[in-house]
């Protein structure tokens, strides 16, 4: 016994799991589940979420808990389960009542489904070795059975004839559920096959009191209206009533950081935070908060959870839309679509142009936990699956190649900036179009201030960027304002683009909406470097125009790149050129 019934390896998970130091006590959704035992309307619950998020620690906790042959009282005893969690006190009697009616009380079938798939030809083949691990279970548990005796090559029907012999029933927790049909080990037919084994080894069999099914992919519409109907399912974009037992909550990881005394909260929240739930409760990604705490070091962890290649593959698979949309979000912003369940028939079609496409590719990466889904808007939850989307981007096979390029010399272009090294500036812009834009290509004013968020992409360690904010008389394309720490003595930068125009009208704009005005109100007190930025369509060439000032609008210096220098030499420039420096508004004016 300990293979299938009343599994070792699980009770020996959940016992090391109960020792860590940094434990959560997640117990009380078997108070939730206790409540479903026996009621064929409600006991069969299948729970869906990203690797990573506990749901076999959650399984491991059930065969612990529900298992005739382990005993677990010691521990259970100890955990929120024992004392009840409803807030109404006949409640809270009967769920204490139930804990300990229900403990220990059933024998349990547990079944990884991703274990050891690999090394079996045909499905029969895996099934039929599930049936014998459960043989041998009964030869241990039941030595004198009659089903021994007759025992088939049909594991629903051996179960049958225990629970007529034994009169026990059952409770049922299946692990890694999805991962037969998304690993495509076996042929179409064959998965078609598995879904009905599933359908035959749950629905309507009376020798189960209870059913818990998990894995990272939801069964969906066309199963769970059909096939798999009796379950009820709670997935990443539908769970109001299990969410908390999945992720850590922010609670959960206050008393954790508590213990740690060397990592904060802060520390762990823009890292592993951001996962939201139905009413937009944040939630973390239990292992890189275990593997933080337990290390002290904050970096990104979930690459060791699986490959990024994934993620990789889906970027670059050709739908229309998705590309810009995924710059757009890892430049931190939200985009607003509807979205369903992606569920397992989606991951077996193969036409790319199935209705809807865009909407089932961003259901997936929400499966996935790639993304997190409220409110109608998707996002990238925090900054170590930031890490993961810019890894994503490094293909040479594909364009967005380009933006990997980009980010990674964005240290590089601050480090210039702040130097007023105007020269190097144009240099790592121009070099960044030679490989992705041709003279004749159109570039925007749009595209363009895409191309310098990504330049400056790493500069959001150090500052707040807003873009298009309403400063002065005016929106500026972008502005840095140093984050709290450098906030009295950080440079700040005002940035203004042009096309096909020039970097001193991009200044000059700058002075004309005073987009500095009310910075010492806010509490900045650094300089100010101005930046016109200009691409000249034309000629392939980005020209650069920075002016320091302090805080009180005096001047201190003006850099120029060669290209803006030769444009103010031209002769048609003069008279621009004398408009700007007959424009200069007078610092002792400027309200700041």
């Amino acid at each position: 016994m300990g293979l299938v019934i009343d599994n070792i390896d699980m009770r020996e998970k959940f016992k090391g799991i109960f020792r860590q130091k940094y434990f959560v006590d997640k117990s009380n959704i078997i108070n939730d589940f206790n409540k479903l035992i026996e009621d064929e309307s409600s006991k069969y619950v299948c729970i869906t979420k990203p690797r990573r998020f506990g749901k076999t620690s959650i399984a491991a906790m059930l065969v612990m808990y529900y298992s005739k042959s382990i005993d677990s009282k010691e521990i259970f005893d100890k955990l929120k389960v024992s004392k009840g969690k409803s807030s109404d006190i006949k409640e809270k009697e009967n769920e204490i009542k139930q804990y300990k009616e229900y403990q220990g009380k059933y024998h349990t079938i547990y079944l990884d489904l991703s274990k050891n798939v690999f090394s079996f030809e045909t499905l029969d083949a895996f099934i039929s070795s599930i049936n014998m691990e459960l043989k041998t279970d009964i030869e241990e548990l039941y030595p004198n059975s009659k089903v021994l005796n007759a025992y088939k090559d049909n594991i629903v029907y051996n179960l049958k004839k225990l629970y007529l012999e034994t009169d026990k029933k059952f409770i049922l927790v299946i692990d890694e559920w999805d991962y037969i049909i998304t690993n495509k080990k076996f042929t179409d037919d064959e998965c078609d096959d598995y879904i009905e084994f599933l359908k035959y080894l749950i629905k309507d069999n009376s020798f189960l009191a209870f059913a818990y099914m998990t894995g990272i992919t939801p069964i969906a519409k066309k199963l769970s209206q059909s096939t798999l109907n009796c379950f009820r399912e709670y997935t990443m974009l539908n769970d109001k009533k299990y969410f908390e037992y999945f992720g850590f909550t922010e609670e959960e990881v206050n008393k954790l950081c508590s213990k740690n005394k060397k990592l904060t909260f802060k520390d762990l929240e823009s890292w592993y935070n951001g996962y939201k739930s139905y009413d937009g409760k944040k939630i973390f990604n239990t292992w890189s908060v275990i593997h933080a705490l337990n290390s002290n070091i904050i970096e990104n962890y979930w690459s060791q959870s699986g490959s990024f290649n994934e993620l990789k593959r889906m970027i670059n698979y050709d739908i229309v839309g998705v590309k810009e949309d995924i710059l757009e979000l890892i430049n931190g912003n939200e985009i607003e679509i509807q979205l369903e369940n992606y569920g397992v028939e989606d991951i077996r079609k193969v036409s790319e142009e199935e209705e809807h496409v865009k909407e089932i590719f961003y259901s997936k990466m929400v499966t996935f936990g790639y993304l997190t889904y409220y409110d109608g808007k998707i996002s990238i939850p925090n900054e170590e699956l930031k890490e993961e989307f810019i890894k994503a981007l490094n293909d040479k096979k594909s364009d967005m190649q380009y933006f990997y390029d980009m980010i990674k010399n964005s240290d590089k272009m601050l480090e210039v900036t702040l130097h007023k090294n105007v020269k190097r500036m144009c240099e790592i812009l121009d070099k960044s179009h030679m490989e992705k834009i041709s003279p004749g290509d159109r570039l925007d004013h749009g595209n363009l201030k895409r191309v310098i968020d990504y330049s400056y992409f790493n500069a959001r360690a150090k500052y707040d960027i807003k873009e298009e904010s309403p400063d002065g008389h005016g929106r500026a394309d972008v502005i840095f304002l140093p984050k709290e720490k450098n906030k009295v003595n950080g440079e700040i930068i005002i940035i203004e683009l042009k096309v096909n125009s020039t970097a001193k009208e991009a200044i000059k704009q700058i002075h004309q909406k005073k987009y500095y005005n009310g910075l010492k109100k806010k509490g900045y007190y650094g300089n100010i470097l101005l930046i016109g930025i200009n691409y000249d369509q034309k000629k392939v060439k980005y020209s650069c125009v920075i002016e320091e000032y302090d805080i009180n609008m005096k001047k201190l210096s003006t850099s120029e790149s060669e290209a803006e220098r030769k444009r103010r030499n031209e002769p048609e420039s003069d008279g621009i050129y004398k408009r700007l420096r007959s424009s200069v508004v007078n610092p002792k004016k400027i309200n700041l």
